[in-house]
């Protein structure tokens, strides 16, 4: 009997305390149950389609019926010239241009060690004389290394 509790065939437990655990369960689910979105508010998150996929694919053909109609009737060039929608010039005018390179030039990327130590010092000579920093605060004036 006991090799049978222990291999789970038959249950452990007595038939009032099964009985509480099922309650337990019900209660859980019918809360579960009741959080659960309704189909009316599925339909408006457009998760859940009401009508069939035949009425689906007919909306769709009108849908595209109707732009393609839309479309085959657009406004000639005079029309939206008319109405001020697009402007042209008469003439443009159009000239030779070098092919060159037109990206910027950086002139820090060539800067030697030494001026970049000239830059520091320059700085920190900067932070220590003329920057004017509130006396509590000067402690937190960051120094650059030499």
């Amino acid at each position: 009997l006991e090799d049978l509790i222990a291999k789970n065939i038959l249950p452990s437990t007595t038939p009032e305390a099964r009985a509480e655990m099922r309650i337990e369960i019900e209660a859980t689910l019918e809360r579960r149950l009741s959080q659960r979105p309704t189909a009316g508010e599925l339909e408006q998150k457009n998760i859940l389609h009401s009508d069939t996929e035949e009425a689906r694919l007919k909306a769709k053909e009108e849908k595209k019926r109707i732009l393609t109609r839309k479309l085959s009737f657009r406004p000639t060039v005079d029309e939206l010239k008319q109405r001020r929608i697009i402007r042209f010039n008469e003439y443009v005018e159009m000239s030779e241009a070098d092919a060159y390179d037109r990206r910027a030039d950086k002139p820090w990327t060539r800067l030697t060690p030494r001026d970049k130590a000239d830059i520091r010092r320059e700085l920190n000579e900067f932070k220590a004389t003329e920057m004017t920093v509130h006396v509590e605060s000067r402690q937190f004036t960051r120094f650059h290394r030499p």
